[in-house]
C-alpha cells in the first residue's frame, strides 16, 4: 500500500496528473509505469496503463497513437489471459474478456473474434450448463463498448494544439510499443492456447453450429 501511494511511484503521479489535467505528463507517466510494469511481466498493470496513456493522448487529439495504446492494451490482457490459464480461470477469464472489449472498441473484429472464441471456450469448459450466459455476455459487452466509444472523444471538444513534450511523448510511445512487440507479441505467436495441460479435455463435441454461428454474430 505504501508504494503504492508513495509520490515517486509513476502510476501515482499519472493519475494525479491527469486529475490536474496536464494530460502530456500524464501520458508520459502511464507510459512509464506500464513499460516498468511489462518489464516485471505485470501484464494487467501494464495494459490498464497503456489503455488510460490513450484516453489522455486521445485528449491530446492524436487518435492515431491512442488507437495504438489501445490495441496494445487489448494485446496484453489477451496475453495474461493466456498465461492464467494454469493458475487461475478467473483471472485469464477476466483478462479475456477484456482484450475482447478494447478490440472492440478499436474495430479490430479479427481479434476480437479469436478472443471471443477463447473465452466461450474456457467458460463453457468451467460450466457447461452456462452456455448462453456466455454469448450473452459477450454481446452485452460489446454493446457497451460500442456505446462508450463516443465518450473517449476530448472533453467538451477540447483539443490541445501545440501539446507539450509532443516529441517526448511520440519517443516514448514508439519505444512502449517496441517494448510490447519484443516481450510479449513474439511470445504469444508461439504459445497455443488449446494446448495449455491445465484443461482437461475430451472427445465430445460441446458446440452445435447454431452457438458457433452465433458466437461470430458477436464480434
Amino acid at each position: 500500500m505504501d508504494s503504492f501511494t508513495d509520490e515517486r511511484n509513476s502510476w501515482y503521479n499519472a493519475v494525479r496528473l491527469e486529475d490536474s489535467h496536464d494530460y502530456s505528463s500524464a501520458t508520459l507517466s502511464y507510459i512509464e509505469d506500464a513499460s516498468l510494469c511489462l518489464g516485471r511481466s505485470l501484464f494487467t498493470r501494464a495494459a490498464m496503463s497503456s489503455s488510460c496513456a490513450a484516453s489522455c493522448i486521445a485528449t491530446l487529439g492524436d487518435a492515431t497513437a491512442a488507437l495504438k495504446l489501445y490495441s496494445t492494451a487489448a494485446s496484453l490482457y489477451e496475453h495474461n489471459g493466456d498465461l492464467s490459464l494454469g493458475k487461475s480461470l478467473r483471472e485469464s477469464l477476466w483478462s479475456l474478456l477484456h482484450a475482447f472489449e478494447y478490440f472492440t472498441l478499436v474495430s479490430d473484429h479479427l481479434s476480437a473474434e479469436r478472443v471471443s472464441k477463447k473465452y466461450a471456450d474456457l467458460a463453457r469448459r468451467v460450466d457447461r450448463f452456462e452456455a448462453n450466459s456466455v454469448f450473452d455476455a459477450l454481446k452485452v459487452r460489446r454493446e457497451s463498448v460500442l456505446e462508450a466509444r463516443s465518450d473517449l472523444s476530448p472533453p467538451n471538444g477540447f483539443v490541445e494544439k501545440n501539446v507539450p513534450e509532443s516529441s517526448k511523448i511520440q519517443h516514448s510511445v514508439e519505444s512502449f510499443l517496441q517494448q510490447v512487440e519484443t516481450m510479449v507479441m513474439g511470445v504469444s505467436e508461439e504459445t497455443e492456447f488449446e494446448e495449455i495441460p491445465e484443461l482437461e479435455k475430451d472427445n465430445f463435441d460441446y458446440e452445435s453450429e447454431s452457438d458457433y454461428n452465433e458466437r461470430r454474430i458477436v464480434s
